[in-house]
């Protein structure tokens, strides 16, 4: 009897923090008496990293018999394909602390809809450890003389990769921990000020870090010291003045910027009241 475990191609997952919340928001979501939800995840492959942009909820049973709304998935991603026609589909996530039975059958699925090897995202909703755990996985075949007799889920590495508006969002998210209710995002100068404030400390403590170094207070760490090489290599070489006028001129454009926008909003303000009076007259 041989036995073999065939192993798809190694791959890494980066994930876009959309991806986070609306599998949270579906979970939120689910039907009574249903204890984890799935979905689609669609995105991108590129030389062996696999980065998952959007996904979509997926109607399913489980119980006796596993079921999914294989029209319902066809039609949402027509439209998907509409709006970002180069993403296809990448795999299919779960909520949950861990995988079970029926998870081999919906994977099966995917791989069949795919015709590739499909990436499981499992999102643990029940806060294990007080953590929002979020894995990926691919499956390898497990065969007997080249009989099939199941799928083993192994583990990827997993990064998350953000756009800059993505990145505001999630800030801002965070910032509603602090202060339940409606968070308002942060005006230009405002950001502005928050994003100076958060430099001024980064390199007063990188400048704390490297001061223990060097009076042998802290162990020097070489990964961390060639990233620090690497970060002030790459700022150009400016004297003072000259890095203070440049700031004092952005300055005073963004000052501007903000300027002409109260003044047209106030102009339209002013013409949609006087448009008002005229009618009323």
């Amino acid at each position: 009897m041989d036995l073999e475990l065939r192993a798809t191609a190694t791959v890494s997952c980066r994930i876009h923090p959309v991806v986070i919340f609306n599998v949270l928001d579906h979970f939120i979501r689910r039907n009574k008496g249903q204890s984890r939800v799935i979905g689609s995840l669609t995105g991108v492959f590129a030389e062996g990293v696999v980065e998952i942009r959007n996904s979509f909820p997926v109607p399913h049973t489980e119980g006796d018999q596993v079921g999914v709304d294989i029209e319902f998935l066809h039609n949402v991603l027509d439209l998907h394909h509409k709006v970002s026609s180069k993403e296809v589909i990448v795999g299919w996530y779960a909520t949950g602390p861990e995988i079970n039975d029926a998870s081999a059958m919906i994977h099966d699925f995917y791989w069949k809809e795919m015709n590739h090897p499909p990436v499981h995202l499992l999102v643990d909703t029940n806060l294990t450890n007080y953590t929002l755990s979020t894995k990926t996985f691919i499956s390898n075949n497990l065969t007997i003389n080249e009989k099939a007799l199941g799928a083993q889920f192994m583990p990827v590495p997993l990064e998350y990769l953000s756009f800059d508006a993505a990145r505001v969002a999630v800030e801002t998210f965070g910032r509603g921990k602090a202060a339940p209710g409606t968070v308002s995002l942060e005006s230009e100068l405002l950001n502005l000020e928050t994003s100076v404030i958060k430099l001024d400390e980064m390199l007063t403590e990188a400048q704390e870090y490297v001061s223990k170094v060097v009076e042998g207070k802290e162990k020097p760490n070489a990964i961390l010291g060639r990233l620090l090489s690497d970060a002030v290599g790459a700022l150009p070489k400016i004297d003072p003045q000259s890095l203070e006028k440049m700031f004092s001129s952005s300055l005073q454009d963004l000052l501007l910027v903000v300027y002409l926008a109260n003044l047209t909003r106030t102009q339209l303000t002013l013409a949609e009241r006087l448009q008002r009076s005229g009618t009323t007259a």
